[in-house]
């Protein structure tokens, strides 16, 4: 079994383990990611997150949900990634460059201009973005926008 450092950090309820990888780099399955991750056997977070170097930021991101899958952004790791590494961080994503500058309270990340239009959702057809005919109970006509990675909103 390998063993090494890593952190676990949390931000506005989700929670991560971060691996600094930019001296030594670490190969990484699906399988070893969502078994990291998983609650009971492994180390136990919402998202795995692999620090790498970049060419054309302060650091790369590589992030995978705790079913292994990878996914091209997210706010709340960013700002995790900022406040370990400190002052103000360019952190490259598969969604883009995200700016982060750590507080004294946290960090704060700049996710870029916010995408509205279908194709960079991206959605299958052309629909309004604003008010979306998808609902679940009470939740109903959410607004769909693309950050680095796409979400739907639902205004409560």
């Amino acid at each position: 079994m390998t063993t090494g450092r890593f952190h676990k950090m949390h931000g506005l309820g989700n929670d991560f383990v971060i691996i600094d990888a930019r001296v030594h780099g670490l190969e990484l399955t699906s399988a070893k990611a969502a078994a990291i991750a998983n609650r009971n056997n492994g180390i136990g977070c919402d998202q795995l997150i692999i620090l790498r170097p970049s060419d054309i930021a302060d650091v790369r991101m590589q992030i995978f949900n705790a079913d292994g899958s990878e996914v091209e952004s997210c706010g709340n790791a960013s700002r995790c990634v900022a406040k370990l590494i400190g002052d103000e961080t360019r952190i490259e994503t598969d969604g883009g460059i995200i700016i982060g500058n750590a507080t004294a309270d946290g960090a704060i990340v700049d996710m870029g201009i916010p995408q509205f239009d279908w194709q960079s959702i991206p959605l299958a057809y052309a629909m309004d973005t604003l008010t979306m005919p998808l609902g679940w109970e009470d939740l109903q006509n959410p607004s769909a926008v693309n950050v680095g990675n796409p979400h739907v909103v639902f205004f409560v």
